[in-house]
């Protein structure tokens, strides 16, 4: 007979099923509770039930559906909504664990896991009235799972209510900048929806500083001069030093003058060597894999990291890694070298990655290399688990990730590197030249995490007080470069170090801002609408894109998670704060609405704009009839020149050769294959799609069941190449 009916919560199904296998030690039954797949065991006569939630499976927010601004509620009169889709998880939660004597969550270690498990809770009427308990666990392996549930904690509330604020504080904040950007501009223009947020506004302000940057950025001329030296060892290159006070060469006369000095004449050598020890790397949290892993291996920071469908999160979700969502770069505390070794012999079960681990083994250093940051809740990302082939990951993608992030814990326990760094100055005829050399004198860590080892710049072995001879000065003109624009991986860094969003959220808010028509681009490009958007509030209410201002609200949440400051505190003065904010806001609604529309006309023409007309030189735009799309010239009646775009055919920023833009799609085959194409927008005689058979120009055709390629030669159908220049 059962002493308790116990009701374990989990985030995921992946992981109910996971946790379920292994309390039962296999043992389990499966149940289909209204198409949820529960489980059940007995454990010490308990009887236990894993019930999966899906993420969030209600959302905060407002009653009523009329939209007005502004709207600031208390807390405790905001709604939960059932998330559409989701309400066979609550119910599942709900019929089994109505009677339950015990409630475990088992959501994720954070912020937001611990809401998760809040919300359920209180959309129950559980809260406060169930026994609930925590599993904290940060690996999904057999032994933290076990330790985990066997050693239950207090409900982490402070956790779950620093969660419970965020939610609250972004929606009230989201909400309202939606509402006055979407209602004023309404006003002047048609607009489904402008948003805005207290992240996302603040992260666009940072755009729109760069994309400033850029433009207003003016090119400074400047002279590279390098001297070639020679030496009985060998000949090699070392650069004019620059004036002192100056940063560059910015005289061309300057540069001439050293080349006619400094040619043939003779100097002697001043060398400094130094061996230099190079420290492995930190332990990656969850925003440096995210960068780095994202820049090694070409996915996006969203691929890897999305709590749904993240490549990381899955080999979380199966046990090989611990909790991406960490912010610590530290390993867990307690761990003992013993700890570090069972680690290593994990690694080294894994074929590709045994001789790694294996050296590792025989070098082992005496202390992990770790980083500053620290997580309350969760140490550093490590493996915590291996698979016995490749072949057993679900794609080639998921074992890349895991051999970088197995890679990296292998370099925080790899010896130091060590480089010999080397420094020829020489001075010609007053004139100041040098050059830098590194030979690798030890590789240490870089044996087994190369993506960060740097080239050796190689130098012959030049003595103190040798005699050089100057052979020849070559002098190049530069200019100097604007700051490059933020890529996805350079923009969650940026987030991070001015605390905006969380690791788990950063990701999404690009997103949304190339959702919203803010920014385009894979490095991020603002639009006129992005730009109008930042102004109006800078000028206005200049607090919602402040980064600093949002930060210090991020910095109060943190608080709250470690019980220092009161959520109902925190939400209050917040919300007071938007408050002011918005009826600021509202004085001046109809200035803003003017501006912004004004900004959004320039918007949707830049968006129609696809480039110039090869008869009168005037814009090309896209158009729209009744028959679809198309593209015309904006010089008729007096020009009528046009091109037809098919179903969903996109224009490209690529010009073909005869200046016209291409346009990519896709037609179906018979055999219900679709294949991709790239054309020139007038089917002109370079267009890249070619017949493979006869090598001439493709046509797209519309026929009878959609768009179909033929040769314009031979007449073959749907069997075409793309010409590559």
């Amino acid at each position: 007979m059962s002493n308790l009916k116990v009701l374990i919560i989990t985030e995921k199904p992946r992981v109910a099923e996971r946790i379920a296998k292994i309390l039962s030690a296999g043992k389990i039954k499966k149940v289909n509770v209204g198409k949820v797949e529960t489980y059940s065991f007995i454990s010490d006569n308990d009887e236990c039930f894993v019930v999966p939630a899906s993420g969030h499976v209600v959302e905060l927010d407002f009653p009523g559906k009329e939209w007005f601004y502004p709207i600031i509620m208390e807390p405790n009169d905001l709604i939960y909504r059932k998330i559409r889709g989701k309400g066979k998880y609550l119910r599942a939660i709900k019929e089994i664990g109505q009677d339950a004597d015990l409630v475990v969550i088992a959501t994720d270690l954070d912020t937001e896991g611990s809401a998760i498990a809040l919300e359920i809770l209180k959309v129950l009427g559980w809260d406060g009235k169930k026994d609930v308990r925590r599993m904290e666990f940060s690996a999904l392996t057999p032994k933290e799972i076990k330790e985990a549930f066997q050693e239950l904690k207090p409900f982490d509330r402070s956790r779950a209510l620093a969660g419970f604020s965020r939610q609250v504080v972004d929606l009230e904040w989201g909400a309202n900048v939606t509402r006055a950007l979407t209602i004023s501009t309404r006003k002047h223009a048609g607009v489904k929806v402008l948003s805005g947020g207290r992240v996302q506004s603040p992260t666009l302000s940072i755009l729109v500083d760069r994309e400033r940057e850029i433009r207003n950025f003016v090119p400074e001329t400047y002279y590279s001069v390098v001297g070639v030296f020679e030496h009985e060892a060998g000949n090699f290159e070392a650069r004019a030093l620059p004036p002192p006070g100056k940063e560059r060469i910015d005289s061309k006369e300057f540069a001439q003058k050293i080349k006619e000095d400094c040619e043939g004449k003779e100097s002697v050598a001043s060398v400094k060597s130094r061996e230099a020890v190079v420290r492995p790397p930190a332990p990656f949290n969850g925003t440096s894999m995210q960068v780095e892993v994202s820049s090694i291996t070409g996915l996006s920071p969203r691929a890897l990291a999305d709590r749904r469908r993240g490549i990381a999160q899955q080999l979380y979700e199966a046990g090989y890694i611990s909790y991406i969502g960490t912010e610590s770069e530290k390993y867990p505390k307690g761990w003992s070298k013993k700890d570090f070794i069972q680690m290593i012999e994990i690694i080294r079960s894994y074929p590709p990655l045994r001789e790694e681990a294996e050296w590792v083994l025989a070098n082992l250093r005496e202390k992990p290399v770790e980083g500053k940051k620290e997580d309350p809740a969760h140490p550093c990302i490590h493996i915590t688990g291996a698979p016995k082939s490749p072949e057993e990951f679900p794609t080639k993608k998921h074992r890349q990730v895991y051999e970088v992030i197995a890679r990296r814990v292998l370099a925080t326990l790899s010896p130091d590197g060590k480089d010999l760094r080397t420094r020829i100055d020489i001075e010609v005829e007053g004139h100041p030249f040098r050059a830098t050399g590194k030979a690798i004198l030890e590789r240490g860590w870089r044996k087994v995490y190369p993506y960060l080892a740097e080239k050796e710049v190689l130098l012959p072995p030049v003595q103190d007080g040798d005699l050089l001879l100057c052979l020849e000065v070559k002098i190049e003109e530069k200019q100097t470069q604007p700051p490059k624009r933020y890529t996805p991986r350079s923009l969650i860094k940026k987030m991070e170090k001015l605390g905006l969003g969380t690791k788990n959220t950063r990701a999404q808010i690009l997103d949304i801002l190339r959702k919203r028509g803010y920014v385009e681009g894979k490095s991020f490009v603002v639009t006129p609408l992005g730009e109008v958007v930042v102004d109006v509030l800078r000028k206005h209410v200049p607090e919602i894109v402040d980064p600093e201002f949002t930060s210090q609200l991020d910095k109060a949440m943190r608080s709250i998670e470690l019980g220092e400051l009161d959520h109902s505190k925190f939400i209050n003065s917040s919300l007071d704060t938007l408050k002011k904010i918005m009826w600021e806001f509202k004085k001046n609604e109809e200035e803003i609405g003017k501006e912004i529309a004004e900004g959004l006309k320039k918007n949707r023409m830049r968006a129609k704009l696809v480039g110039k007309c090869p008869s009168c030189s005037g814009d090309l735009v896209i158009k729209r009839s009744r028959y679809g799309r198309f593209v015309a010239c904006t010089s008729y009646p007096n020009c009528s020149i046009t091109f037809n775009l098919f179903p969903g055919e996109e224009v490209l920023d690529e010009l073909c050769s005869c200046g016209l833009p291409l346009v990519s799609g896709r037609v179906k085959t018979k055999s219900g294959r679709s294949l991709k194409y790239t054309r020139c927008l007038g089917n002109c005689q370079e267009s890249p799609l070619r017949c493979r058979e006869c090598g001439s120009v493709a046509i797209v055709r519309r026929g009878r069941f959609g768009a179909y390629i033929q040769c314009s030669k031979c007449a073959k159908t749907n069997y075409f190449m793309i010409k590559r220049s």
